[in-house]
């Protein structure tokens, strides 16, 4: 849980309360600047893109400590990356501009993350 930020906004309250400021304020925000088809192009993409690494991170680090099958773990991310090629190509085709700002989104998300992690490097360790 020390991996959410939490009390680092000032915001008094416990996670969950937090957790449902930061859902409201990103909903707030894509409904003020997309449409709903739109919203739902980004949520693909994004879950997508989390399955893909999530998959992966189960196949690199606990395959064998959940005994988990590598090959299915393989095979789930090439069905997703498949999946997730065509979604993009039609979206290229259609709505580019929801490509270069899932790009934006999604490096916005890596480097936040990154600094996060880095800022709080001995706190996550505790």
């Amino acid at each position: 849980m020390k991996l959410i930020p939490h009390k680092h906004f000032g915001m008094p309250g416990n996670l969950q309360q937090h957790m449902l400021v930061y859902t409201i304020a990103i909903a707030i925000t894509l409904t003020i600047f997309f449409d709903l088809s739109r919203i739902a192009s980004l949520g693909a993409i994004f879950y997508l893109i989390m399955d893909i690494t999530m998959q992966w991170g189960v196949f690199k680090h606990l395959r064998k400590k959940i005994k988990a099958n590598g090959a299915i773990l393989l095979t789930t991310i090439v069905l997703d990356v498949i999946v997730l090629a065509a979604f993009i190509w039609m979206k290229v085709q259609s709505d580019m501009l929801l490509i270069i700002i899932s790009a934006v989104l999604l490096l916005l998300i890596f480097v936040g993350e990154k600094w996060f992690l880095h800022w709080n490097e001995n706190k996550i360790m505790e």
